[in-house]
């Protein structure tokens, strides 16, 4: 298949960029899911229209004992290794996400475990089988005492390989079968639990959908495990890259480009995955990078692009760098890239490039992914969103939005990185 067949054209322009999320007459034929963190006001959801969401990860729960984090010394006092790391932030939270489902019955909330900075802990548990045990019945202790949570999200950023990123090297080839042993406990851990409260709880991972990462997992047990599998099909580039990238698009910048949503779904279903517990990765923020000629994959670059971590929230590139009509302003231009099917910021004056994902390509990425059988659409994160790219991913799930106006409050605009 050629990224020009991918999709027909999105909606139009006016109905993409209307800067407020849009109320939608009926739910998403699938998964419209988005990570919602906990440094966050816990108000942050409730921006959101009840019938826009059917998916929320709540970001993020971390682990006592062995590679905890030093911010968490004192939610961890008194507890065990590899407990979850629960403070009365949780149960705010828990409050919040019950109230909202009052309006929203439909919606499924996950405590989502690790993160990029969070993960540490797993290293040192997965391949111990009492240190597992430890870590389920935590799990399964916090479902008890958040009853509006519906599930645990793993999120180990890198099974093999942690790239020291609290300046601890962590890491081995055993790490792909304990992550596929690690879930298989956890499943049967909440399937006992679900026969003591009649209710069945949700296990899914988030994961870096390339291959290298892919191949380390023993999927095809881990695939019996999982109700979904969050693809985190973005940050393909970065400031780490040799060479300037679109961080988030549909198809590969090359055949043999490893770099995208279309070669992720091939890495997860030659891993074993069927693509019904697939969900598609959309960003919420832009990556880009300064010393570019000429804006592709691959160019020559000096630097990232001004902002943290080279990264800028969409709601920022909307009021900022783009016009209602998807235009680029402020000496920015928005080019259309039919290779990858992505939008992206160039200002040839400046050599800024910023790669992001625009309404019509998180339009587009949705449509793929319904049209292609696919469990449906998810992002990160929330707050940095403007209310386009939620439409957007509804609008490509097959949601129809109401006529009536309704009145939704703007987002709360505090941020912070992943």
């Amino acid at each position: 298949m050629t990224a020009a067949s991918v999709a027909p054209a999105p909606p139009p322009v006016r109905a993409l960029f209307t800067g407020h999320h849009r109320p939608f007459a009926d739910p998403a034929q699938g998964v419209v899911g988005v990570y919602i963190p906990n440094w966050q006001p816990e108000a942050l959801i409730e921006q959101v229209p009840p019938g826009n969401l059917t998916h929320v990860l709540y970001a993020f729960l971390r682990l006592c004992g062995p590679g905890q984090l030093p911010k968490d010394a004192a939610a961890c006092e008194g507890k065990r290794d590899f407990d979850l790391a629960v403070s009365p932030l949780e149960a705010r939270f828990d409050q919040v996400f019950a109230r909202y489902k009052q309006r929203a019955p439909h919606l499924q909330v996950l405590a989502s475990v690790g993160g990029w900075g969070g993960s540490d802990p797993f290293f040192h548990l997965a391949q111990n089988p009492a240190g597992r045990a430890a870590f389920v019945a935590s799990a399964q202790r916090f479902l008890r005492e958040h009853p509006a949570f519906d599930g645990i999200d793993i999120d180990w950023e890198h099974p093999g390989d942690n790239s020291a990123v609290n300046g601890v090297k962590l890491g081995s080839p055993a790490d792909g079968q304990a992550y596929a042993d690690l879930l298989t406990d956890l499943r049967q851990s909440l399937e006992a639990l679900g026969r003591e409260t009649g209710r069945r709880y949700l296990v899914t991972m988030a994961v870096n959908t390339m291959s290298p990462i892919v191949q380390r997992i023993n999927f095809r047990q881990a695939a019996d495990a999982l109700d979904l599998v969050f693809m985190m099909t973005y940050d393909f580039y970065g400031g780490w890259s040799p060479a300037a990238g679109h961080h988030t698009t549909l198809a590969s910048s090359s055949p043999d480009a490893d770099d995208s949503l279309m070669r992720s779904v091939r890495n997860l279903h030659d891993a074993g995955v069927p693509t019904t517990k697939m969900v598609a990765g959309v960003a919420m923020y832009g990556r880009g990078f300064t010393g570019v000629s000429a804006p592709r994959t691959g160019a020559s670059k000096t630097g990232i692009f001004p902002g943290d971590e080279g990264a800028m929230p969409y709601r920022e590139i909307a009021g900022q760098l783009l016009d209602r009509r998807g235009r680029g302003r402020a000496g920015y231009q928005a080019v259309w890239d039919p290779v990858t099917q992505a939008w992206s910021l160039f200002n040839a004056r400046r050599d800024e490039w910023l790669g992001y994902d625009d309404p019509r390509a998180v339009w587009a990425k949705a449509h793929y992914a319904r049209t292609h059988g696919l469990a449906g659409v998810f992002a990160w994160e929330l707050s940095q969103d403007n209310g386009d790219l939620l439409n957007a991913m509804n609008l490509g799930m097959g949601s129809r939005p109401c006529t009536s106006p309704a009145g939704v409050r703007p987002s709360i605009q505090k941020e912070s990185s992943r």
